[in-house]
């Protein structure tokens, strides 16, 4: 008897760093475990939506920040392992077995490196809501949770999303509020773009980083640490290790494990 080889589709947008690495932990799983696994992803699986439950297979490990992914998941059954952000609210988790990463933590380490370098004024740099990005209203809202913690007051920028037409004004807006921030003030950016542009204005502006203002961002993206001439410290995120979990998950549901809701918080992993 040859044993069932399982079908298992991911479904990540392998063109970011972020799943490309939770993609490459479910590859070390899958060698690791020697699992009888047929691999399923496409890279523009977006354009396939609307025929998403004709080809899960037997099994899904999905990006569960991505809303639209998870609204067409449900009620799917197969197994699934939702991978995403953690969330202060419990009840803020999707009804599935999930792998998060553990946003207060990350907030949490980029604010004791900080304070580390003795500093004591705290700012974030972080997205509007318009944005949708759920993983940025929570890493706000540890931020607010730390510093009201610690009695310091903190200063929050949501800015703007920038594109090609409108990078110039949001530029501009940003540089504004920096001009507001005293001396000697953190920036906690929450991710290394966002970093990427506060560095950006800082250099224009003729603000020395980290003598006047200290800036440090999330997800340890190389490229875009690559992408400033002052070097940027940053808060990588367990990645791989998601990946890796996600995967171990979802063998045992495959082995037909009876498990009640499975929540796996996965710190950060690195400077």
């Amino acid at each position: 008897m040859f044993e069932k080889r399982h079908r298992i589709t991911l479904l990540f947008n392998a063109n970011k760093a972020y799943d490309r690495q939770v993609v490459e932990g479910v590859g070390e799983y899958l060698q690791a475990s020697q699992s009888e696994w047929d691999i399923f992803i496409k890279e523009d699986f977006r354009t396939r939506l609307e025929n998403i439950k004709d080809w899960l297979g037997d099994g899904v490990i999905a990006d569960y920040d991505d809303p639209v992914i998870e609204q067409l998941l449900t009620d799917v059954d197969v197994p699934i392992v939702g991978v995403g952000g953690s969330y202060h609210s419990p009840e803020h988790y999707p009804p599935v077995h999930y792998i998060a990463t553990d946003n207060h933590a990350l907030v949490e380490s980029a604010f004791l490196h900080l304070k580390e370098k003795g500093v004591h004024r705290f700012a974030f740099y972080g997205l509007p809501a318009s944005s949708g990005k759920r993983w940025a209203v929570e890493r706000e809202h540890a931020f607010c949770q730390l510093v009201a913690q610690e009695k310091y007051r903190g200063v929050v920028y949501q800015g703007l999303e920038t594109a090609p037409e409108n990078w110039q004004h949001a530029q501009n807006r940003l540089a504004d509020w920096l001009q507001t921030l005293p001396p000697q003030t953190g920036i906690i950016a929450v991710t290394d773009a966002r970093a990427r542009h506060v560095l950006q204005v800082c250099e224009h502006l003729h603000i020395p980083v980290p003598e006047k203002l200290c800036v440090i961002g999330i997800d340890n993206e190389e490229l875009t640490r690559y992408l400033s001439r002052v070097a940027l410290s940053s808060v990588a995120q367990g990645t791989r290790q998601m990946g890796y979990q996600a995967a171990k998950l979802l063998h045992r549901l495959l082995d037909n494990e009876s498990l009640p809701l499975q929540r796996l918080l996965v710190p950060r992993f690195a400077w």
